[in-house]
């Protein structure tokens, strides 16, 4: 039986990039329908028991809540900004190899000021952006290559799972209401984007850090598409 991809760090080793591309997307839509089942047959339970768990809370992730009234800021912010941003904090560092570490911490700051807790202020940014210089340097200048190499033998395989999973708990935050009664829909909700980041945590680990952004910006095709629908 086959490891599952959260466990296969190191397929670049044995895969061609086309074996590797194959994979991804096989794991891809079996998470993903695995997902999406799981969430229906949840929101069937809550029916069955007179509740619509949709009208209790907003999933700030579906689509439809920007139909009739998204701009093209909101559709950039979806297709460029909302990848970008969250590979960078979730997936940059999986690399381990110690420069991409350092900028990946170096940057965390910064970006989750910016990109998760809308701070705009310009000299929290900056000060923010020096602190991360000086995590770089710190880190490049305090560890060795061989070091993160040795790390990442004893370390991917969490790391991946971690990433992956901490992926799909940051769109708990997506949700307008959030108590123990929404909590069981919520969690099935999150399946979803957990099982993305499932396929795009081995994309990125086993082919690099743009492919994931790339296979990122794929999955968000669809809504995007949606919106731009009832744009028009």
């Amino acid at each position: 039986m086959a490891k599952f991809i959260l466990n296969r760090p190191d397929d670049f080793l044995l895969l061609s990039k086309k074996s590797i591309i194959a994979t991804t997307l096989k794991w891809f839509v079996i998470l993903m329908a695995g997902a999406i089942l799981l969430r229906i047959a949840c929101v069937v339970i809550y029916m069955s028991m007179g509740v619509n768990p949709m009208e209790l809370t907003k999933f700030g992730g579906d689509p439809t809540n920007y139909m009739g009234h998204a701009t093209w800021k909101t559709l950039l912010k979806l297709m460029i900004v909302a990848p970008l941003a969250e590979e960078i904090m979730f997936r940059l560092g999986l690399s381990f190899k110690r420069q991409t570490v350092a900028l990946w911490l170096g940057l965390l700051p910064f970006v989750c000021a910016y990109y998760m807790h809308k701070c705009h202020v310009w000299y929290i940014l900056l000060g923010l952006a020096a602190l991360g210089a000086i995590i770089y340097w710190l880190i490049c200048r305090l560890t060795t290559d061989e070091q993160w190499k040795e790390w990442r033998q004893k370390y991917i395989i969490p790391a991946m799972w971690i990433s992956a999973i901490g992926f799909g708990i940051l769109h708990f935050r997506a949700f307008s209401v959030l108590n123990w009664q929404v909590f069981p829909f919520a969690l099935t909700t999150i399946l979803v984007p957990m099982a993305g980041g499932c396929a795009i945590t081995y994309a990125r680990v086993n082919l690099g850090f743009w492919w994931g952004v790339l296979l990122h910006c794929i999955i968000n095709i669809p809504p995007v598409l949606m919106i731009v629908s009832s744009m028009v």
